[in-house]
């Protein structure tokens, strides 16, 4: 017989194979996915451009009034959720890992610590409970959204991964309720 033996469809070939593709893809659509080129420059057919052309000023940062909004909303939720607690020595334990969230969540955010007027929570506990979850399914919406909103990628996916954190805790803490 002289013609080759037949491929064997072994592991590295069946992982290697999509790979080399993506690789290819991207080769011939001239992505890179590694910065090489300086920060704020481009290249356009007719050559580099200059940094002020491509870029807006550290002043101009269209995701600096987004994030002062996320940083105030994270803020005011965390307040909600630490009034409601108070008083209320069960529910400050069920709503617990949502203050951690916020404060996780506005430690990974840049910027000055928005001022938040106090919250008073009144009425039963079941009251002051879906007055938090209400609370805390509009920032998960209001997250998503504002991903969507955001220039830099890393913002995006930051806001994205904010919004599922607390669509995951809300899930939780129904399964617990």
């Amino acid at each position: 017989m002289t013609g080759s033996a037949p491929l064997r469809a072994t592991r590295r070939r069946l992982l290697g194979t999509p790979a080399a593709v993506v690789a290819a893809g991207l080769a011939v659509a001239g992505c890179d996915l590694a910065e090489s080129e300086e920060p704020g420059t481009s290249t356009s057919p007719s050559g580099p451009t200059s940094p002020s052309a491509t870029t807006p000023s550290p002043a101009a940062d269209p995701d600096e009034a987004l994030v002062a909004r996320v940083r105030g909303d994270l803020a005011e939720a965390a307040a909600l959720v630490a009034a409601a607690g108070s008083g209320r020595r069960e529910l400050r334990r069920e709503l617990a890992p949502f203050g951690r969230l916020h404060v996780r969540h506005l430690a990974a955010l840049p910027g000055e610590d928005p001022q938040v007027v106090p919250v008073q929570v009144r009425g039963s506990t079941a009251a002051a409970r879906r007055r938090v979850r209400l609370r805390e399914e509009n920032l998960q919406v209001a997250l998503a959204d504002e991903a969507v909103e955001a220039s830099s990628g890393p913002l995006a996916a930051l806001l994205a991964s904010m919004s599922a954190a607390v669509a995951q805790q809300l899930a939780a803490s129904e399964e617990s309720a």
